[in-house]
């Protein structure tokens, strides 16, 4: 066997040598910046709460989303030129929500597996990816009020009150003295629910 030639030793050692640094520059980088997250949790740790507006306001709009408010939804197209509207029945559907998980579940060597996705607490699987909806428009058919399901590719904005729609100026206002189906109830957090710091 022929000994390596000097050209190609001398570039060899120069790039392990890089190779050899440049891991240690970033071992050395994930460990400052481990050191300033840490600090930062001393310092300024992350508030832990009894209680969260946010989340109860989220609360409010998912009951108020499974029950049948009347609602009152707009349709746009891409330059914001009004399309449609319609009175309607609580809020539009993302056209891709599914019933079931849309993902399966892969499992590989160990045993181990894949996350798959958990459906929102009104049983179903939020949308991803589609803009597009299905609208609960309320329609009259011979004398009787039915709700028709409408497919929506356009950006749709449903209101929970009755609405003027202007198609000369594409604009809508809340027809005067309406009151709205849903709205948000003005709960205060109980006194103890002040940010206490989180331990670490």
């Amino acid at each position: 066997m022929r000994p390596p030639r000097p050209a190609v030793v001398a570039l060899v050692i120069p790039l392990l040598w890089a190779l050899a640094c440049g891991e240690s520059q970033e071992r050395r980088d994930r460990q400052a910046v481990q050191r300033q997250q840490t600090q930062y949790g001393v310092a300024q740790p992350i508030p832990v709460y009894d209680w969260s507006l946010e989340r109860d306001i989220v609360t409010q709009l998912y009951n108020a989303r499974n029950e049948r408010v009347a609602t009152h939804t707009v349709w746009r197209g891409d330059t914001s030129q009004i399309e449609g509207d319609c009175p309607s029945i609580g809020y539009p559907i993302p056209y891709d929500t599914s019933l079931t998980n849309p993902l399966a579940p892969y499992y590989y060597g160990g045993g181990s597996g894949a996350v798959v996705e958990q459906p929102e607490p009104n049983g179903i699987f939020a949308s991803k990816n589609s803009i597009a909806t299905w609208v609960r428009c309320v329609v009259e058919v011979n004398g009787e009020r039915v709700e028709a399901p409408i497919y929506i590719e356009s950006k749709v904005s449903a209101y929970p009150f009755p609405v003027e729609v202007d198609y000369e100026t594409d604009m809508v206002r809340p027809v005067s003295g309406a009151t709205p189906s849903v709205t948000i109830e003005q709960n205060q957090a109980p006194s103890s629910s002040a940010a206490k710091e989180n331990p670490q």
